[in-house]
């Protein structure tokens, strides 16, 4: 994984975090972005900075579900220090951001140093291939950083750096964009990249300090490995964490899809790996879905998420519904 390429933009770092302490977080974010200048490089003085974590549902923090809360918030506090003004956001599969921030714990930590967190509003059609539809909120921001939770996905194998900005979709259009793809993880996969391609976050650090095997995006069992994945193109991100867990690329439909429409970044000879040592975690056998399920959802499903996603907006808890984030 020792490749020659200068370019800032498809360098990948991968770093040993053993834990969620505080004071490991802050030190590893810190030299995340060192190796592309430092925050100072990415984040102005008084720029509006929407942290995109993954916040799918109501979880615990050491769920594996969710990105953890204290990567958030080192994330935050790192940001505060160049002069940028973060602000929390995402679009839960059920229920309202704040809920979802208040149960794993982050709604305090972000209250504590008045730091907000932004429901998502309405969305906005930019063309792309075909038309992709995401949050008018991002048209308050000046910059993204996006903070996945790296995790296994029943539906495209694993949620990473480029599936995260799914999230950018606000309210039940989700459900629907799943819908309008008719059975083709290819179709869902433009749309994606379409988001991607349009937002063109400004760093990435994927939370893989504990990640979840087996299926997902919830309900898999939670495995510790201590990693963090950071960089500017999501894709060569999530290349580089195919290799790590020895992944194919050419199972991932996002990464096969990208490749397949010339998009850069995924492909591995494209991508300079710096950081830590990690061969001893390559060697461990990992376990991801053994196929892909259907990636549609039917017309009344669309109807009970729509449902459900407002019986738990309004206090319910939408138990037994599969998630699409």
């Amino acid at each position: 994984m020792v490749l020659e390429n200068n370019n800032d933009k498809f360098k990948v770092v991968i770093l040993r975090c053993p834990n969620y302490d505080t004071k490991n977080l802050d030190y590893n974010i810190n030299r995340a972005f060192s190796y592309f200048g430092g925050i100072e490089s990415l984040v102005n003085k008084g720029e509006n900075i929407l942290l995109k974590p993954n916040l799918l549902l109501k979880a615990s923090a050491r769920s594996g579900v969710i990105t953890h809360p204290f990567v958030v918030k080192s994330v935050a506090d790192i940001v505060k220090t160049a002069g940028g003004l973060p602000a929390v956001g995402d679009s839960p599969a059920f229920g309202r951001v704040s809920q979802v921030a208040a149960a794993c714990g982050l709604l305090p930590l972000l209250k504590k140093d008045n730091i907000p967190i932004v429901c998502f509003r309405g969305n906005r059609s930019y063309p792309y291939h075909s038309k992709v539809r995401i949050t008018d909120t991002v048209r308050d921001f000046d910059k993204i950083i996006n903070i996945p939770k790296f995790k296994a996905h029943q539906q495209m194998l694993f949620s990473g750096a480029v599936k995260n900005v799914f999230g950018l979709v606000a309210g039940k259009v989700k459900a629907w964009r799943h819908f309008k793809a008719r059975g083709s993880h290819e179709k869902f996969s433009l749309m994606i990249l379409g988001i991607y391609e349009h937002v063109q976050p400004c760093f990435t650090v994927v939370d893989a300090i504990d990640i979840m095997e087996k299926t997902g995006p919830c309900g898999g069992p939670v495995r510790h490995t201590g990693l963090l994945f950071a960089g500017i193109n999501c894709l060569s991100i999530d290349r580089a964490i195919c290799d790590v867990f020895n992944i194919n690329p050419d199972r991932v439909p996002l990464l096969k899809t990208a490749r397949k429409c010339g998009i850069n970044g995924c492909r591995l000879r494209d991508i300079k790996i710096e950081g830590d040592d990690v061969s001893d975690v390559m060697t461990e056998k990992y376990l991801f879905p053994d196929g892909l399920s259907d990636i549609s959802f039917s017309f009344p499903r669309v109807i009970k998420s729509v449902i459900r996603h407002l019986v738990t907006v309004h206090g319910g808890h939408g138990s037994g519904a599969r998630k699409n984030q």
